[in-house]
C-alpha cells in the first residue's frame, strides 16, 4: 500500500486539497469548453472513428518506452541514496505516479516517491528530492527545444502563440533560480542549517524541529547525483531519448489521421505546444491537452478543426487509458505482492 499522503489529517490540508481539486475541475471545464466550442460532433465521431489504430497502438508503445527510460533514468538519479534498486520497481514507481497524476493533477509528485519508499526502504523525502531534479530536467529539456523551434518550422509561430517567448524567458530564469538554490543547499549543508533550519528553533518544539531537519536534509540527498560526474551523461542521453520518443510518439500519432504528409517537423511543434497544455493543472492534462494540441494543429498547419480535435482527442484517451490501466495494474499487485517489503519500509520511515 502507498503510504498515507501528506495531504491527508490537518483540517487546513484538506482545505487546500478541496480548493486544489476545484481549481483543477473549474480550469479542465473551462480548456474543454475552448477545446470543443463549435465542434461538429457527428463529423468529429466520424473522424475518430476513420483512424487507423494501428498507428495509435505504435504511439502508444513509444509512450510506454519514454516511461521505461525515465525508470531507468530515475534510478542513476537513486544510486547515490540506495544503489541496486531493481528496473521492475522502478518501473512500476513511475506508473504508479502517472496514474495518480491522471487523478489529480501533480499527486503523482507525492505517490512516487512513496510507492518507491515501500518497495526499496528508501527515505521519502529523499526520493521526493530525485522526483524535483526529474522535473528540473524536464524543464531544461522542454526549454531548449522551445529554442529550436525557428530551426525547424519557419512559418507565423510568435504571431498565432505571442505569449511563447515571454513564456519561455521567465521559465527559464525561475527554474534556473530554484535549480541554483537547490544546489547551493545540497552542497554547502552548513547554510542550510544556519538560514534555513536554524530559524525554527524559535517557532517549533525540539521533536518537530529535529523531524524537519531530518526530513529537510533526506530531500537535499536526492541531489547528490550531482557529486558522481559519471552519471551526468546518461541522464543527459536519457533525457534525450525521452523526448526523441516523444517526438515519435507524436509522428505516428499523424498518420493515424492521414497527417503524417505534415512531416517530422510538424511532430516537433505538435509536442512542443502541447506540452504547455500538459503542464496545465488538470487531471491527465484533459482539456489543456486538448485545446493546445488542436490549437497548434489548426493555427501553424491549416488543419481541419474537428479532424485536429479528433487528433487531440484520440491521442490524449490512448495515453490516459493506457497509463491509468498499467499504473493500476502495479499498483494492485505491488499492494498485496509485497506485504514484508512495504511493512519494512514503513517501519524504516517512521
Amino acid at each position: 500500500m502507498l503510504q498515507e499522503s501528506p495531504l491527508a489529517g490537518s483540517t487546513v490540508a484538506r482545505s487546500r486539497r478541496i480548493m486544489q481539486i476545484a481549481l483543477s475541475a473549474a480550469l479542465t471545464v473551462l480548456f474543454l469548453w475552448i477545446a470543443f466550442r463549435g465542434t461538429d460532433v457527428g463529423k468529429l465521431v466520424a473522424l475518430m472513428r476513420g483512424a487507423n489504430y494501428w498507428w495509435m497502438l505504435a504511439m502508444f508503445a513509444c509512450l510506454m518506452a519514454s516511461h521505461a527510460v525515465r525508470a531507468w533514468r530515475w534510478g542513476y538519479l537513486l544510486s547515490p541514496i540506495r544503489r541496486g534498486i531493481g528496473f521492475r520497481n522502478l518501473f512500476a514507481g513511475v506508473m504508479i505516479g502517472y496514474m495518480f497524476n491522471n487523478v489529480l493533477p501533480r499527486a503523482g509528485e507525492i505517490a512516487r516517491p512513496y510507492a518507491i519508499s515501500r518497495m526499496e526502504s528508501i527515505p521519502v523525502s529523499s526520493a521526493f528530492g530525485t522526483i524535483v531534479v526529474e522535473r528540473i530536467i524536464d524543464t531544461f529539456s522542454f526549454l531548449l527545444l522551445v529554442a529550436l523551434l525557428p530551426l525547424v518550422y519557419d512559418g507565423p509561430l510568435l504571431d498565432s502563440f505571442p505569449w511563447l517567448q515571454s513564456a519561455g524567458l521567465i521559465i527559464t530564469g525561475v527554474t534556473a533560480a530554484g535549480m541554483v538554490f537547490l544546489v547551493a543547499m545540497m552542497v554547502r549543508r552548513d547554510w542550510t542549517d544556519r538560514f534555513l533550519l536554524r530559524p525554527l528553533t524559535w517557532v517549533l518544539p525540539e521533536g518537530a524541529r529535529l523531524r524537519t531537519e531530518e526530513q529537510v536534509h533526506a530531500f537535499l540527498d536526492g541531489f547528490l547525483f550531482l557529486k558522481e560526474p559519471a552519471s551526468f551523461a546518461v541522464i543527459a542521453l536519457s533525457g534525450v531519448l525521452v523526448w526523441f520518443l516523444y517526438i515519435l510518439m507524436t509522428y505516428f500519432a499523424l498518420f493515424a489521421f492521414g497527417l503524417g504528409t505534415l512531416g517530422p517537423r510538424a511532430a516537433v511543434v505538435v509536442l512542443t505546444i502541447s506540452s504547455i497544455g500538459v503542464a496545465i493543472p488538470t487531471p491527465g492534462s484533459t482539456g489543456s491537452y486538448h485545446a493546445f494540441a488542436s490549437q497548434t494543429l489548426i493555427r501553424l498547419f491549416a488543419v481541419d478543426p474537428s479532424l485536429a480535435l479528433g487528433f487531440a482527442t484520440v491521442t490524449h484517451a490512448v495515453g490516459f487509458i493506457g497509463v491509468t490501466l498499467v499504473g493500476l495494474y502495479y499498483f494492485i499487485r505491488d499492494r498485496f505482492a509485497h506485504p514484508q517489503r512495504i511493512t519494512a519500509g514503513e517501519e524504516k520511515e517512521r
